[in-house]
């Protein structure tokens, strides 16, 4: 069982666990039991149905969202400084790009013009609610391409014309829905570890919630 401090949940049975937050009752090898968690409590509402529950790119999209809360919270919230919301928005570049575009774009200027008239506080707020509003529409196979070759291009002067080549056909056959994101996105990993770049490294994308969870990557 996972558990969070300083999140709390109800259960679709509205039983609340105060100052902690589960994510349902879960075993390794994506085997979930049948516990619902329908909604987060407090700002940010998260909401996750039953068919959402039961489809791993549903869950791994709840997930995301969830854990962004999470981050945001722990990085931000609990240090609040214009420094630590731009690393956070650092750190978040690419998944918001698999997301939309439009918020991608949207929250880059946002944050590239961080008024000295506006409270940090209101603006770290609405920071936060466009974030969890550019994460609630699921990312699709268009956006996670657009994600990937962009990261791709981080590799192009060390990598062959072969491995380009390779890493190339497994982010298209993945956006024509011939494989799962795991291959693509593992390949990716593999050139990281043999040619590390520090903001490559430190982006969410690679790791949107515990490692627990990572499987779900390799079933859509």
């Amino acid at each position: 069982m996972l558990c969070y401090e300083g999140i709390e949940i109800k259960q679709n049975n509205d039983e609340k666990r105060q100052n902690k937050a589960v994510i349902c009752r879960v075993k390794m090898k994506g085997e979930y039991s049948s516990t619902l968690f329908t909604q987060i409590l407090g700002e940010g509402e998260l909401q996750l149905t039953l068919e959402q529950f039961s489809q791993p790119s549903g869950l791994e999209h709840f997930l995301t969202q969830f854990f962004a809360l999470i981050d945001y919270q722990q990085q931000v919230n609990a240090k609040l400084s214009k420094k630590a919301l731009i690393q956070f928005h650092s750190r978040y570049k690419y998944l918001l790009m698999a997301y939309s575009q439009v918020a991608y774009r949207e929250l880059g200027r946002y944050m590239a013009n961080i008024p000295n008239s506006l409270p940090l506080l209101q603006f770290a707020e609405q920071y936060q609610k466009a974030l969890m509003k550019a994460l609630s529409i699921p990312a699709t196979r268009e956006g996670h391409t657009n994600a990937l070759m962009h990261m791709a291009g981080y590799f192009k002067r060390a990598l062959s014309a072969e491995q380009k080549q390779l890493l190339t056909q497994e982010i298209l056959s993945y956006r024509q829905g011939k494989t799962s994101l795991s291959a693509p996105l593992s390949r990716l990993k593999n050139y990281l570890a043999f040619y590390p770049d520090n903001y490559l490294l430190s982006q969410r994308y690679f790791s949107p919630y515990p490692a627990v969870f990572d499987d779900l990557r390799a079933q859509f």
